[in-house]
C-alpha cells in the first residue's frame, strides 16, 4: 500500500516525496476535528493496539476512544513508527461487534474490523488509495499503551554516572525562555562542552523522531567521554516559550548564541572549550553562530547541507523518489513542478500564479502516491491550502534563499562534516563537496569531511535509506557514528593528553 508521508508538523520541507505510510502529508490536530463520535458501549475509556501487514513490514499503532456526550466516542491514533500523535479520528464505530474509523483527508484510511465474541479482539482490514491490508486490533491497559511502540535499545537509562541538571535561560533578544538539560562528567572541571542544535521541525531536546531520541545517545555518550553537553527544548516546545510566526533560523542562531553565553557561566564549563554539533537545520545553524563568535572553539555538522534550500528541495525529493522506484518520466514531473513553484517565489508572483503552480505540484505527487489515482476537488483544495500556508512562513522563505556556504566561508573555528552514503534528504555526493568547498575558500585548514558507508540521514545503520526505515530500524545512532564524532571531540579539548 502506498500513501503520503506525514511530514514533520512545522518547519518542514515543503510538500515531501512519496514514502510508504498511511498517515497523509500536511496532516494537522485542525485538518481532522470534523467527524462524529461514535455511539458509546460502555462509557468507559479504551486503548487498542493495532497490528497492520504493510509491504515490508507490520505497521503497529495505539488507538484511545474517549467517551462524548450523549453516549458516543472520540478516538485519536498514535502511530510511534511514523511519528504520529494523537490525530483524530472520523467516522468512529465503537460497539460489541465492531470497530470503525478513518484517518481522514488527505490519508483517506479507512480501518474496518470486527469483534471476537470475546470482545477483546478484532480482524478486518485497512483500506486506502484502492489497496487493502490485513488488520488486527486488540484490547490493551493503559499502561501497556504507554510502552507500545517499537524498541529503542540504544535510548540511555539510568543510573547514570554523570550529574543531570535542569536548565534555563534566555535569548535577550526576544525574551525567549530556553530549557534544557546540561550532562556534566565526573571528575574535577572545568570540562569542554558542545551544544546540540536540532534540525527542522519543533524537536524537543532530545530530537524524538519515530521514538527515536538521538540527542539523548548523543549526550550521554559524550557525557562518559569526559565532555559536558547542553541539549535544548526548541521554540514552543517543552519548558521553552517563543513561539511567533515570523521566526526563522536566524532567530534559532540567536538561542544557540544565549546557550553559549550560558555555557560559559557555568562553573563546571571551561569557556575556551565550547563546541556546537548541528544535525540536519542545526548543521545550517551552526555555522551562522561560529562565523561572527570567537566563543566557538569548534563545530560539527551532521548531515549539513551545502547548497541554497531550493536546490537542495530539488536534490532531496529526486534522492527519495528513485529510492522509491518512481519511473524517471514522473521524477521529472515532480521536479519541474517544484522548480515552477521555487521560481514564483522567487520573482514575487502573484498569489494567484503561486496558487496554481502548488496545484499542479500537489496533483504530480498525489497521482504517484495513489499509482495514478485522480483525488477529488476537495482533497487538492485542502493540500493546496496546506502547501500555501507552508510557502508563506517566514521560516520556509528564508530556508529556500539562504546560502549556507556564505556563512561557512566565514567559519574559521575547526570544523568536523559528517554524512551518510545512504542519506536521501541531504544526499552527501552533492552536498559535502560544497561544505568542504566553501570551508577552504575562506582560508580554514582545519577542515574533516567524511562520508560514513551505510548510514541513513539519521545516521542509523540503514538499507536504503529511505525515509520509511526510520521508525522501522531499532538503532538510533551508529557506533561508528558516536565514535567518530567523540573521538573528533577528544582531540580537539585535548582530553587524555
Amino acid at each position: 500500500m502506498r500513501a503520503i508521508a506525514l511530514p514533520h508538523r512545522s518547519r518542514q520541507a515543503l510538500l515531501p516525496a512519496t514514502v510508504l505510510a498511511i498517515v497523509g502529508w500536511g496532516m494537522t490536530d485542525a485538518a481532522a476535528q470534523s467527524g462524529q463520535p461514535a455511539t458509546s458501549q460502555k462509557g468507559e475509556i479504551q486503548w487498542w493496539k493495532g497490528t497492520c501487514e504493510v509491504p515490508g513490514a507490520n505497521l503497529e499503532f495505539v488507538v484511545v476512544f474517549r467517551p462524548a456526550d450523549g453516549g458516543q466516542y472520540t478516538a485519536t491514533i498514535d502511530i510511534p513508527v511514523q511519528g504520529a500523535k494523537d490525530l483524530p479520528l472520523t467516522d468512529v464505530v465503537l460497539t460489541a461487534g465492531e470497530i470503525r474509523f478513518t484517518i481522514p483527508p488527505p490519508a483517506n484510511a479507512v480501518f474496518e474490523t470486527q469483534r471476537a465474541p470475546d470482545g477483546k479482539t478484532a480482524t478486518g482490514e485497512l483500506r486506502q488509495y484502492g489497496g487493502k491490508s490485513p488488520l488486527r486490533l486488540e484490547r490493551i491497559t493503559e499502561e501497556q499503551a504507554k510502552t507500545a511502540g517499537p524498541a529503542r535499545p540504544q535510548t540511555p537509562k539510568p543510573p547514570f554516572p554523570y550529574q543531570q541538571r535542569e536548565v534555563t535561560y534566555e535569548n535577550p533578544k526576544d525574551r525567549t525562555k530556553l530549557a534544557g538539560t546540561l550532562t556534566i562528567p565526573q571528575g574535577a572541571g572545568p570540562h569542554p562542552a558542545v551544544l546540540l542544535i536540532t534540525g527542522s521541525g519543533a524537536q524537543d531536546r532530545d530530537e524524538t523522531i519515530f521514538g527515536h531520541k538521538p540527542f539523548f545517545v548523543i549526550a550521554d555518550h559524550l557525557t562518559r567521554h569526559g565532555i559536558a553537553v547542553l541539549r535544548v527544548d526548541d521554540r514552543g516546545v517543552g519548558g521553552s516559550t517563543g513561539v511567533r510566526p515570523d521566526v526563522t533560523s536566524a532567530d534559532f542562531a540567536g538561542d544557540v548564541e544565549a546557550g553559549v553565553a550560558f555555557l560559559k557561566q557555568q562553573p563546571e564549563i571551561d569557556a575556551r572549550r565550547i563546541g556546537l554539533v548541528g544535525h540536519s537545520e542545526g548543521a545550517v545553524i551552526a555555522p551562522l553562530v561560529a562565523a561572527k563568535s570567537r566563543d566557538v572553539a569548534c563545530i560539527i555538522l551532521l548531515g549539513g547541507s551545502g547548497w541554497p534550500g531550493d536546490k537542495l528541495l530539488i536534490l532531496q525529493n529526486e534522492a527519495l523518489l528513485r529510492a522509491a522506484g518512481t519511473p524517471d518520466a514522473e521524477i521529472q514531473q515532480h521536479l519541474k513542478a517544484h522548480r515552477a513553484v521555487h521560481q514564483c517565489l522567487r520573482d514575487g508572483a502573484s498569489e494567484d500564479k503561486l496558487r496554481a503552480a502548488v496545484r499542479e505540484l500537489v496533483q504530480v505527487q498525489w497521482r504517484t502516491a495513489t499509482g495514478g489515482k485522480e483525488p477529488d476537488a476537495g482533497q487538492i483544495d485542502q493540500a493546496v491550502e496546506l502547501g500555501l500556508a507552508q510557502l508563506g512562513s517566514p521560516w520556509m522563505r528564508w530556508f529556500l534563499r539562504h546560502d549556507p556556504r556564505e556563512s561557512l566561508r566565514q567559519v574559521k573555528c575547526p570544523v568536523l562534516a559528517l554524512s551518510g552514503s545512504l542519506d536521501l534528504q541531504v544526499p552527501p555526493k552533492e552536498n559535502l563537496p560544497e561544505v568542504e568547498k566553501a570551508l577552504r575558500a575562506g582560508g580554514n585548514s582545519e577542515v574533516t569531511v567524511k562520508e560514513l558507508p551505510g548510514l541513513n540521514h539519521l545516521f542509523q545503520e540503514a538499507r536504503t535509506g529511505a525515509v520509511e526505515e526510520y521508525g522501522a530500524i531499532a538503532q538510533t545512532m551508529s557506533p561508528v557514528a558516536l565514535d567518530e564524532l567523540t573521538g573528533w571531540l577528544q582531540k580537539q579539548f585535548k582530553l587524555g593528553q
